[in-house]
């Protein structure tokens, strides 16, 4: 149980951070090429640090939250299921309850993470760096391993 509740939690925080992302990551791919130019001052830097340290919990609060619902399901197949339809496939062997079910869970897991990027929004607004500048930021910090350090 141990085992599959930490591979839901795994799959599950790759859905949170990857939601409502795909646009963005088109917008990073191009501000990662610029990342190497772009140097952020120490208070856009210490602004960013901040917004993450109080973003984490509440990212943790949303995995929990999602976890919580796949096991309150019952639900052991939704990893396979939810990658087989990220893979653009017909879910195999999954009968119209267990779609059903899939769906349910699907339904609030999305309600979970609307609600989390709205408090993640609302934290990076008030650090003052903005959401765009928050996801440049992460990307920085993720492939520039100098603006990483000054972060750490």
């Amino acid at each position: 149980m141990l085992f599959k509740r930490k591979i839901a939690s795994m799959f599950l925080y790759g859905m949170f951070v990857m939601g409502g992302m795909v646009s963005v990551q088109q917008q990073m791919m191009h501000q990662q090429q610029q990342q190497k130019q772009k140097d952020y001052s120490a208070e856009e830097i210490d602004r960013f640090a901040e917004a993450v340290l109080e973003v984490l919990p509440i990212q943790q609060k949303a995995e929990q939250k999602m976890v919580k619902e796949i096991e309150e399901q019952g639900m052991d197949r939704f990893n396979q299921i939810a990658r087989q339809m990220q893979q653009g496939k017909e879910p195999e062997g999954v009968q119209e309850e267990d779609m059903q079910i899939f769906q349910s869970i699907s339904d609030e897991i999305h309600s979970v993470q609307m609600e989390a990027q709205q408090e993640v929004s609302q934290v990076v607004s008030e650090a003052g760096i903005g959401p765009d500048m928050y996801q440049e930021m992460i990307a920085a910090y993720s492939s520039n391993p100098e603006i990483k350090q000054r972060v750490d």
